[in-house]
């Protein structure tokens, strides 16, 4: 029986848009008004801690150029070292019994097959912890393209994963509302080839129509009319 192979967080890194496609998915799953799944939800141990941290949102994120499981935190009030250690333990939990459990059967696709992902590692887990400022980050002077660009060609050709690339490079680009939007259209197209040109709506591909942002359908000719 063909068991698969093992990929470790640099050879994951290509499928970062497939993988949180699907993470996203998975948190959206069952949870009301559509907030992702909060695993302080679950955090039944010490109070401080359940006081302290508001939010924990399982993602994934890639770091010079190997993909890493992230968990973001909203906090009131910053954990002391005993308690973030503590946290750090639940979150482990969850990556192998819980919330990585019940993700780790969800088959994603990609071009040659399924990966299956898990948060969890048999060896030691080490987690990194980055602080956001609370100040606001200043907007760059030069305004961003509407359409960032992304390749087609000698990249993976399934359409879950082409979506995934356009939506992060959408986020990053500022462009969430487009990216929902390019969503829920490209999961109502037709065929793999409506579903490709809607993503080239949004990014600027091989397909897309030059000098336009948004390609306009061609208008319709009067009764009577003829070129």
């Amino acid at each position: 029986m063909y068991e698969g192979v093992p990929l470790d967080g640099s050879d994951l890194a290509q499928y970062e848009g497939a993988i949180q496609e699907m993470v996203d998915q998975y948190n959206d799953f069952d949870e009301p008004d559509g907030t992702p799944c909060n695993l302080m939800d679950y955090f039944d141990r010490n109070a401080s801690i359940k006081e302290k941290v508001t939010s924990a949102v399982v993602s994934v994120k890639s770091v010079d150029d190997v993909l890493y499981g992230c968990t973001t935190l909203q906090l009131k009030e910053f954990l002391d070292a005993e308690e973030l250690k503590e946290l750090c333990d639940y979150i482990t939990g969850q990556y192998s019994d819980g919330w990585g459990e019940g993700f780790e059967q969800r088959e994603i696709p990609v071009d040659g097959g399924y990966l299956s992902v898990h948060f969890w590692q048999p060896l030691d887990t080490q987690f990194q912890v980055q602080e956001k400022s609370s100040e606001p980050e200043k907007k760059p002077e030069s305004k961003l393209p509407k359409r960032p660009k992304m390749n087609l060609v000698g990249k993976d050709g399934n359409i879950f994963a082409i979506l995934g690339r356009a939506r992060t490079l959408l986020f990053q680009n500022g462009q969430r509302k487009e990216a929902d939007e390019m969503c829920d259209r490209v999961y109502k197209a037709e065929s793999y080839h409506q579903a490709l040109y809607i993503i080239s709506e949004y990014v600027e591909t091989e397909l897309s129509e030059p000098h336009q942002d948004h390609p306009k359908p061609p208008k319709r000719e009067k009764k009577g009319e003829s070129r």
